[in-house]
């Protein structure tokens, strides 16, 4: 589902140091050239209705939210696996 990224709140924020690291940049440059190709995974909020939870995929929400993308397709978490989403 295609989601406003200013409805989705990250569970844990990207440190500066993490946003100057080679692999910010090796995402930031893949989703320059292709788009995003791992859909961030995200939950309903339990408590606001039109909210979300990101579960996985938090340095492609943060690319995306310094390029000025507004929205980004995500799969949407029916509940919580032990298993990593991708």
């Amino acid at each position: 589902i295609r989601i406003p990224i200013a409805k989705i709140e990250m569970l844990h924020s990207v440190p500066a140091k993490v946003r100057r690291s080679s692999k910010y940049a090796r995402i930031t440059a893949s989703i320059r050239e292709v788009g995003v190709i791992e859909p961030p995974v995200v939950a309903r909020h339990p408590s606001k209705p039109g909210r979300y939870l990101l579960l996985d995929g938090h340095l492609r929400i943060a690319v995306l939210e310094e390029r000025g993308d507004l929205d980004v397709v995500c799969l949407i978490a029916t509940d919580d696996e032990a298993f990593t989403y991708n």
